[in-house]
């Protein structure tokens, strides 16, 4: 099967599970484990923040800055199509106690016009917004880069609002790849940010919440509350830790993959969007049976929404298993 439902189906390497069975463990939650101190020390200066947590999953690391930057009650704005609004189970509202507003957008980029008038009067009827949360790349957008002048210009005008500002990073190594711009710098007007080892980076799970040291206390007291805290969670730090020491430049690799695959499709009549970084999507009528008959020629995909069909590129996928795919989607396209 070649599987390109996602990024988040990859295996370790033989080398990042031999990283696995050498590292040194401890108890994360007693506080002595030294491979995952060295993990959060690592993605917080990689990312351009004081700290970091390692928590299970990207879900829980954005939920955790939603408690940290809201009270029950506040709102909070996303873009339309984000990962916090569409897939983490109405959490912000369950946990937080917020009101979350969407946000209109292209390609899953937030529209600035949009965000300025979407921010509520001083009114006691009104929720007051207190946190904006952008993702880069946006995955619902289609893998989108965000301009780093529009994330700049979210966080300014959140700032202008009084509200504090956090980024769904789930793969904004993928973004760093592509803009050639460091993560500290596209991120450096962010209070806080979600970063996924799991996705393109190719670890087998975890995510960390990046913040300001004062932060980090009642950052640990939320995951606790979510049952994140972990005991010798080095064994799976040292995969994350792995993948950013040796898997981040190679990003571009899934990207080439990516437009190999799209420039394949169009040429078989695909009604398909130009990737920027290692997802493409491509419309079809009949997507969920294109999808299900590609199943039955070994192709693992997924639809997006009722006529859009999503394929990823990641580390486990070959060059070679592009073009077949492609050779595939063809042979669907004609019969």
């Amino acid at each position: 099967m070649i599987d390109l439902r996602s990024d988040t189906v990859t295996r370790p390497t033989p080398a990042m599970l031999k990283a696995m069975c050498d590292a040194p463990l401890g108890d994360d939650v007693l506080g002595d484990e030294p491979t995952v101190q060295k993990l959060e020390a690592t993605v917080a200066e990689m990312s351009g923040q004081e700290t970091a947590l390692f928590v299970p999953s990207g879900t829980m690391s954005n939920q955790i800055a939603i408690w940290l930057h809201t009270k029950p009650g506040d709102g909070i704005l996303v873009e339309e199509n984000s990962h916090i609004f569409h897939y983490e189970a109405a959490a912000p509202a369950m946990i937080s106690g917020v009101k979350t507003t969407a946000v209109a957008g292209r390609n899953g980029i937030m529209d600035l016009d949009q965000l300025a008038n979407a921010f509520p009067p001083d009114d006691p009827h009104c929720a007051p917004v207190t946190l904006v949360c952008a993702e880069d790349t946006a995955n619902r957008g289609g893998g989108y880069v965000y301009p780093v002048e529009t994330l700049d210009a979210i966080a300014a005008a959140a700032k202008e609002n009084g509200a504090r500002t956090h980024l769904d990073g789930a793969r904004l190594f993928n973004a760093q790849v592509k803009s050639n711009l460091s993560a500290a710098r596209r991120t450096q007007n962010y209070d806080t940010v979600s970063i996924c080892f799991s996705k393109g980076l190719g670890a087998p799970v975890g995510s960390a919440l990046c913040m300001p040291h004062a932060m980090r206390r009642d950052a640990i007291r939320a995951r606790k509350m979510l049952g994140g805290g972990m005991r010798q969670a080095g064994v799976i730090a040292a995969a994350a830790l792995y993948a950013l020491e040796n898997h981040v430049d190679r990003l571009a690799e899934d990207h080439d993959k990516a437009l190999r695959l799209a420039e394949g499709l169009l040429k078989h009549g695909y009604d398909v969007a130009t990737p920027q970084t290692n997802m493409v999507f491509f419309k079809h009528p009949a997507a969920s049976s294109i999808v299900s008959q590609a199943s039955e020629h070994g192709i693992a995909a997924l639809t997006a929404k009722a006529e859009t069909i999503r394929l990823v590129t990641h580390l486990d996928v070959s060059f070679e298993e592009i073009d077949q795919t492609i050779e595939t989607f063809g042979k669907l396209q004609s019969a």
